[in-house]
């Protein structure tokens, strides 16, 4: 009898350590869904702090932190972007005015510095030019910073590769802004002046 007791006892230890284990297992297994199902706060952290990669890039969209390179091409999160249908004056260019010369090359940059460094901006790529960059027409706060530079007389209507622009540009000359305000080189005429070796 006493050895029955025994026995029956021992078959209750193991089912309770069986059930145990179970439910041990079955904890172990719920944790696991729940940490692959829900979004890690470490990667949500790494996105935050991490404001030179792109937030999504892919063939016909970028987002993504802009550094100025110069006045018409920059990088948004890390790929390197020319404006779409503008060419802004050139970093060391310079232009005349009424009162001589002024730095028209670093005014364009600066421009897109106060509109695009270190902001968020949403640019759709229009093609890929020759140097690898593409080529995209991009916005900060739903302003088309190309545009805006046009506007400023800053920039001209690349009309070789747009006309997008013509009318930004003709408004700017009509109303003497930047460069308008006197005379100067086209970008592409100095940028080919620049490439001379005898060039000044």
């Amino acid at each position: 009898m006493a050895g029955r007791v025994h026995h029956w006892k021992g078959r209750r230890n193991q089912s309770r350590v069986a059930v145990l284990t179970e439910a041990l297992i079955l904890s172990v297994m719920v944790l696991a869904v729940i940490l692959i199902l829900r979004p890690g706060t470490d990667t949500a952290r790494a996105a935050v702090d991490s404001p030179t990669v792109a937030a999504r890039a892919d063939d016909t969209r970028l987002e993504g932190l802009g550094r100025v390179v110069d006045g018409d091409t920059l990088d948004v999160g890390p790929v390197r972007v020319r404006l779409h249908g503008i060419d802004a004056f050139e970093r060391n260019q310079m232009c005349d005015r009424p009162g001589g010369a002024w730095a028209c090359g670093a005014a364009a940059t600066q421009s897109l510095r106060d509109r695009a460094e270190g902001r968020p901006l949403v640019c759709r790529v229009l093609d890929t030019d020759r140097y690898g960059r593409k080529v995209s027409r991009c916005e900060q706060d739903g302003v088309d910073i190309g545009g805006a530079l046009v506007a400023e007389g800053l920039a001209l209507a690349y009309r070789r590769y747009s006309q997008d622009y013509v009318a930004a540009e003709t408004a700017a000359r009509a109303r003497g802004v930047g460069g308008w305000d006197g005379s100067f080189d086209r970008p592409e005429q100095w940028r080919s002046r620049a490439r001379r070796p005898n060039a000044s």
